[in-house]
Parts: C-alpha cells; structure tokens; sequence
C-alpha cells in the first residue's frame, strides 16, 4: 500500500456500505460424483458384530454404581470418508432410540480408490437404554427386517469400532499417576460428565440423580466434591472434585463421565526488570474519544496508591477480597496502560484514551482448595461482562493449559466462546509464553481460552510495526489452534524480546522492562478501541475482519502460520482508512441465514491491461457445541470467488475426446461449440480461494479452514480474467455433528482490498464513480442505536 496520503488535499476514506452491492443469485443444483464407500455392509457387519457382542456384555456387567440407572453411554467411530455433516448416521440411531451426546476426535484409515492412508475422524457418544444397545446388536448381527430397519441398517458401513468409553480416553492424568501413594494428599481434579441427552438437537445436562450417584462415588473414594463450583456449559457438567491420585483409575470407570484430568493452575505473570527514569506523562485530556462502548481489563488491577490520577483516572473494581500483590498489580497495571495508550515509551505524552476502561482486579483470587482459582476467576469475568455490557475485553490471564489436537470440552474457552456469540463481544486473548515448551508433548501451543472460536488471540513477535525485519519471539505460544479455530494465533504484535524488552507502564508514569504475550494482546485491544472510534458500524467481526485484512504477513506465510497466524497487526489502523490512488478497501457488514446463498459485486470499476490483487477476509461469530470438540463451531459459511460474468465452463458431449474448458459465452468459438452439443456450467466459472483444492476430503478441508471463523484469501487476476467479479457466500448449519436445519441468522463482515499491481490506475475514483452506494468511512456517532436482536451492532 502506497501514497496514501501523498496529497493532503485529497482524501480517499476506506468506503463502507459494501453490503449494497448486493446481487440476486440462483442456488446451483448439487453435484458430486459417486460416493466411494471404503467398506461394504456385509464387511461392516462382519467387523462390528463381535464388537457390539462385547459392548453389550460390557454394558450387563458394569456395576450399578458405575453408570446412569436407564442408559448407557457407547461410542462408534466413524470411518474418516465420512466426516461430513451429511453422512451422520441418523437413521441407525433414530432406529435405537439412541441420543447422540457428543464426540471425540481420532484418527482412522481413510481409504479411496487412489488413496489409503490415516486420518483425522471423531468418534461419536451417544447415550442408549439397554434395550436400545440389545436392539443395536441384533440389527448389526442378524441385518434388517423392514425398509426402515435396512435403511438404519446400511449405516453401519459408516463404523469402523463400537465399545463403551475407553479409560484411556476418559483418564488425562500424568505418566506417574499410578506411582502415587494411597496416602498423598487429595488434589483438585476436573471432572467432566456428558449430557442426559437430547432434545431438538440441543443436549440436555446430566439428570440430579445421576449426578448425585457420581458425587456419592467420589465420596466413597475418599474424595471431597466442590460443589459451589459446579458449572453447567452447554450440556456438559464440570465438577471440580479433592481426589487421591491413585483413584483415578478406578473413577474412570463410572460410565456417564466423559474426561477426568488434573485441574490446570493459573498461569504464572512476567518477570519484571529495571525502573526507568523517565517517565510517561499524562494525555492532554483523559476524556476518551467515544463513551458508548466500554473496554473491560480482567487481571490483578491497577494500583490506586501509587498512581498519577490523570493517567489512570479510570473506575477499577476490586472483586478479589484478596489484599493486593505488588506483582501483580504491576503487571495489571501495565496491561491497562497498553489498553488505553497502546506502546509507549518514557518521556512520552500519553495519547487520548479511544474508549472508556475498566479496570476488574480478579487476582490474586481467594484462598479457596487447590486450583479452583481458574473457576472462580472465570465466574467473576462471566458475571461482569453480562452486566456491564463491554464489548471488547483484553485477557492476558488464564489457565496454564496447551491446546490438543484430541482436545477435550474447556469451560474457559466453552464460556467465553458462548459468551461472545450470545453477546457480540470481542475477547482479546494473549496466547501464552510456552512457546520453547516441549514440541514432542505439544506444551508449546497456545493456552486456553487463546483456542476461542469467536476470540482473537495475539502472539508476539520481536518488532512493532512497520519496523522490519521481525519475526516471532521465541516465547510465544504457537498454533495449531483447536478444531474450528485451527489458526492460531490469530497474529502477533510486538510484546518484547531479551534484546527489545517492553516498556510496562507503571501507576506513576514510570517504566518497567518485561516481556510476553500480557503485553501483546493489550496493544492490539488498544488498536481496535481506536478502531472503534472510526468507523461508522462495528460490531465483533468487523474488529476480527480488520485485524486480520491488515496484518503484515511475512514471506513465508504459508510455513510460518502457526507461529504467527495471518501475520504482524498495525499499531494503529489509521493509515489503512486512507486508501491510495491504486487501491480500495471496501467493507460489508451483513446477516446471512441458514441455507441462503448471497451474491456480492466485487467493486473493481475497469477490467484494466494490468494485473487486479485481491485481498478477501471473511469474519463471522458462530454458536458452539463444547460437546463436539471435532463440530465445534456450528455455522460454516463458505466464499465462492466468480471473477468473469461471462466465462462458463464448456463440457463436450459424451463420448467426445475433448476436454471440459473455460469459454467466453460471449467470443465466436462459444457460437460454435454449443452448436456441436457442447453444453456449459450453471454459473460462471469460479477462482480457488483457500488451499483445499478439488478433491480434498472432508478432513483436509477442515484444516485448511471450512469451519473457521475468520478467512483471508489473496488472489491475483490476470487481464482478460476479470470482469463483473461477484463472491457468493452460502451458510450451513450443523447441531450434534449432523446437518441443521433450524433457522439461526449469523452476522458476519467481509473486507476487500481491490489493488491495480501496477500502480498505474486510479482504482479508487474509478470505483467512487461506478459504484456510488459505497460511501467513504466517517467516524463514530456518539449516539447509541437501537441493537437488532438478529444483527447486533455496537453503534
């Protein structure tokens, strides 16, 4: 991006209202090939009914004490071709009575007719009386009787294993456990219990029965429960329980119980070096830019004792009873002064604050048993922002526990993600400081809730922006992500290095070195709440969208993505609201509903002699099921790129030794071949936006960002490639890892930067003039608008 403010006379503002180049588009008839099926019926049974024979017999002799009075809990694992939403074997279980409750990620064998080789798959939970796993092992057995029954019964082939839960999944305990002593001292666990069931898709929490029937176990144990810290998410049941640790073994048993692992402490703060001389004085006027929307900081305060009113003039809310830690109130400190003032440095005026902060000290937390901390922690940011309504929160906290590929339900990341779904906030998370931790074990990943769906987490990185070289620190935590939410982090941004360290702002304008993530992720919340004060519309996704489009991406991009996702986030946002003459950032903000499929004109005004960039970030906030980690995100919506209106593909008639090939509808040659039988595609021919070409599996198309809540694509187009360019967006819906089809609206932003390579044309007067429903950004209106309940926008 060049010359963009080469005359100072003549503005070119970043050009919002893009969701008027709205198009009237027909959905496509589905297509596909036929459906390679890696295993016959007649394999599938002769695989399974020996395995179903032993879950029955499982199931008949598990003591009483150990699973639910009506029901028992079994899992399938699903052959990797059939991971698709699609392919859920409703039908079979529907046929048994049987509720689907949740899944686990696995790996399998998935097989084609050119491949073989292992997989990602899920395994499926569902819960079952007895009758209904009798009645599921004669229909494996024996096949079916009626259409019905051989409709269920065709569904096996889908199956690879059926058994109740194995305790090597249930049990998440250290290597060592077994090795522990009878005698040692209890300590805290997190116990997680699957849903009752059921009911229109939505999983229902455990029964009070079988509830109390686990807490009963646990105290026959010896174990003590916590239950003023039991916590419903979602369906599932967290609850924290004392327990010796040779008992873990045997309580992994109780069959309603879906993970038992030690509970993770808080993560531990920064080290902090040297004082500084010079010191930070305070902003012209402490008055923030915007008063409408508020900024929340959860972490160990601000310290009012020692403070320089004017820089700090801020409400802060103590909800520890804890008297307050130096430490920690240092490192509260600075993390608020990144939120309000970005990076700073001695001898510095304080910029004017964007936006209102609030300041919630949470730490030290009470002395309450073991590591019940987290939880306690969590209730208390839940709590506040419900009530206080902010809609952009920094969190450089939280639980000392790295993402896993086989990940299990998180409440942290479950409640947060729910949270900014039910409430359109933006939670800024900092990954964590892991990053040298071991790669053999996966240690070095991002730390919960970093892993959130409708989150964005910062990484660090050595340099701020613009400043090159750069690269990430070795400290950071790095990605892959969960399952939904695989990139990540989301970027980076400069949090300090041993050669560069930090300058952490303290209560009396007085400096402090560190480093880590703490202070990344505050410097980008700071950029977003003066984002906010800038643009005319925002809500979560435009912020996610914004952070995202503009991030510096390093060469290597492809190879460096999980250490520092879509790359280095800008300071300050500011230069990219002012476009150059060869280029045009155009964001729409919109609602999509499940099943629709909407049509967008790409603005670009001129076919040109050139070659046209594009530059496409897709951001969205979606539910979440924490009962699927392998589903979790519950809304997919997907681009489709149609850059020429008038090049279809042609196919030639059967039997023809020709080639299918992209033809101009509107050349000679078009006249020609469709008078020899050639026939063309529904819609004009489309450009590949992503990594997962053609052919993919479903598996490959997960990783490579299906589910994904924030998208960015760059495309290049040749001259002759461009013309009436239109995406197309299309929502799907899935609910207990099956298609949905209720009615739910996902609002969503899409950015654009439609860039001449050349330099040479004025792309952006061009599109002013073609395009006059695109309207230039103004900044914010101080006044509140009413929020649409289907569409929830800040202001």
């Amino acid at each position: 991006m060049t010359d963009r403010q080469s005359n100072d006379a003549v503005r070119r503002p970043l050009l919002v209202n893009g969701e008027a180049l709205k198009l009237d588009v027909q959905s496509p008839n589905s297509g596909g090939g036929e459906k390679h099926e890696p295993q016959t019926v007649e394999q599938a049974q002769a695989l399974l009914a020996p395995q179903i024979t032993a879950a029955v017999a499982a199931a008949e002799a598990l003591p009483s004490k150990l699973r639910a009075r009506d029901r028992i809990y079994v899992e399938a694992k699903l052959l990797p071709n059939y991971l698709a939403a699609s392919y859920f074997p409703t039908e079979l279980l529907a046929h048994v009575g049987a509720a689907p409750v949740g899944s686990r990620a696995d790996i399998g064998q998935y097989v084609t007719k050119k491949k073989n080789e292992i997989s990602q798959t899920r395994r499926l939970i569902f819960t079952v009386t007895d009758d209904g796993l009798r009645e599921l092992q004669r229909l494996i057995s024996a096949g079916g009787r009626t259409r019905t029954e051989e409709q269920a019964f065709t569904q096996i082939r889908e199956l690879s294993e059926i058994a109740l839960p194995r305790e090597s999944d249930v049990l998440r305990a250290p290597e060592n456990t077994a090795a522990v002593v009878a005698s040692a001292p209890l300590s805290i666990w997190e116990a997680v219990l699957h849903p009752r069931g059921s009911r229109l898709g939505e999983a229902e929490p455990l029964d009070e029965e079988t509830l109390e029937q686990w807490f009963a176990l646990i105290q026959h144990e010896g174990g003590e429960v916590h239950r003023d810290y039991v916590r419903t998410v979602g369906g599932l049941t967290f609850t924290p329980v004392g327990l010796a640790s040779d008992k873990a073994a045997s309580l992994a048993r109780f069959n309603p119980l879906r993970v038992l692992r030690p509970m993770p402490a808080i993560r531990p703060r920064p080290r902090f070096g040297t004082r500084s001389v010079q010191r930070l004085t305070a902003p012209a006027t402490n008055q923030p830019a915007l008063k409408t929307v508020s900024v929340a900081v959860f972490d160990g305060g601000v310290d009012t004792v020692h403070r320089t009113a004017p820089l700090f003039a801020i409400p802060t809310h103590d909800l520890t009873p804890e008297a307050p830690d130096q430490g920690e109130l240092d490192h509260g400190t600075g993390v608020t002064g990144a939120v309000l003032y970005g990076l700073v440095k001695p001898g510095q005026q304080a910029p004017t604050p964007p936006l209102p902060v609030e300041s919630y000290r949470v730490l030290p937390a009470p002395h309450i048993p073991g590591d019940l901390e987290g939880y306690w922690v969590l209730d208390q940011i839940k709590e506040a922002v419900e009530t206080k309504g902010h809609r952009l929160v920094n969190l450089s906290l939280g639980p000392t526990l790295a993402v896993e590929d086989d990940m299990e339900p998180n409440r942290w990341t479950s409640e947060l993600d729910q949270l900014a779904w039910d409430k359109d906030v933006l939670f800024v998370v900092a990954a964590g400081n892991d990053g040298e931790q071991d790669r053999a074990a996966g240690l070095h990943r991002v730390q919960v809730p970093a892993d959130m769906a409708n989150g964005l987490a910062v990484g660090a990185c050595d340099a701020p922006a613009p400043e090159t070289p750069w690269e990430r620190v070795p400290y950071s935590s790095m990605g892959p992500g969960r399952h939904g939410a695989r990139i990540q982090p989301l970027g980076v941004q400069f949090g300090g290095t041993a050669n560069r360290m930090f300058n952490v702002v303290r209560a009396d304008g007085s400096f402090l070195d560190a480093a880590g993530t703490s202070f990344a992720a505050p410097v980008t919340t700071h950029a977003l709440a003066d984002l906010v004060t800038r643009l005319p519309r925002v809500n979560s996704s435009v912020l996610r969208a914004f952070a995202t489009h503009f991030a510096q991406r390093p060469r290597q991009h492809v190879k460096l993505r999980d250490e520092v996702g879509y790359g280095r986030q800008p300071l300050s946002f500011d230069d990219f609201l002012e476009c150059a003459p060869n280029e045009a950032h155009v964001l729409y903000v919109d609602e999509i509903e499940r099943g629709d499929l909407l049509g967008y004109q790409v603005p670009v005004a001129d076919p040109g002699t050139t070659n046209l960039k594009l530059n496409i970030t897709l951001a969205y906030a979606s539910p979440v099921d924490p009962t699927q980690p392998t589903e979790y995100t519950s809304a997919s919506l997907e681009l489709v790129l149609r850059p020429h209106h008038r090049i279809y593909t042609a196919k030639p008639p059967k039997g023809s030794p020709g080639k299918s090939l992209p033809l101009d509808i509107g050349s000679p040659e078009a006249g020609t071949l469709l008078s020899q039988g050639w026939e063309l595609s529904q819609e004009p021919v489309t450009k590949t936006l992503g990594a997962a070409k053609g052919g993919a599996s479903e598996a490959q198309l997960r990783d490579s960002g299906k589910w994904e809540t924030v998208r960015n694509y760059r495309v290049t187009l040749k001259p002759g490639e461009v013309e009436l360019p239109r995406l197309e967006l299309s929502y799907i819906a899935r609910r207990s890892g099956a298609l949905d089809n209720s009615p739910t609206k996902v609002p969503f932003a899409l950015l654009i930067s439609v860039v001449d390579d050349s330099g040479t044309t004025n792309v952006y007067d061009n599109i002013r003039t073609r395009f006059g429903a695109l309207r230039p950004a103004q900044r914010a209106r101080t006044r509140l608008q009413t929020r649409s309940s289907a569409t929830p926008h800040w202001y």
